[in-house]
């Protein structure tokens, strides 16, 4: 067995403590939160969903056992509710989102994503989109 899949098979704890649940928030805003411990090779990211689509955010700062980042949601979700996740990734994983988040810049389209490849989600919340 492979650090990465023992790693998976830990169920590590992580959560967004900031903003709460059912905040509203600016189209940028910044995120906080805990984490248990991360291994290396794993990578933090905060995923913005609608429906069944994701957006990658990119990875958190991590520090100790604390992460910050900041979060730019530039689209239009429904009635302005989406969801914040939280998301432990592999290296691989991890990889792909970087290529995916590279092309967006090229192009400037940012198709969503119907899953985080090799990813857990360790934590979500219910924020609203100041109008």
């Amino acid at each position: 067995m492979n650090p990465s899949t023992m790693f998976f098979n830990r169920n590590p704890q992580g959560r967004i403590n900031y903003p709460r649940n059912r905040d509203s928030v600016s189209r940028l805003f910044r995120a906080e939160g805990t984490i248990d411990s991360l291994p290396e090779g794993q990578y933090l990211l905060l995923v913005v969903q609608v429906g069944g689509l994701m957006w990658p955010k990119g990875k958190v700062q991590v520090n100790n056992t604390s992460w910050t980042s900041k979060v730019y949601e530039g689209g239009t979700p429904p009635d302005g509710n989406f969801a914040l996740s939280l998301y432990l990734v592999s290296d691989k994983g991890y990889d792909e989102i970087a290529a995916w988040l590279e092309r967006g810049k090229l192009t400037g389209d940012y198709p969503g994503l119907g899953q985080i490849k090799d990813g857990i989600k360790l934590h979500s919340i219910k924020l609203h989109l100041e109008s």
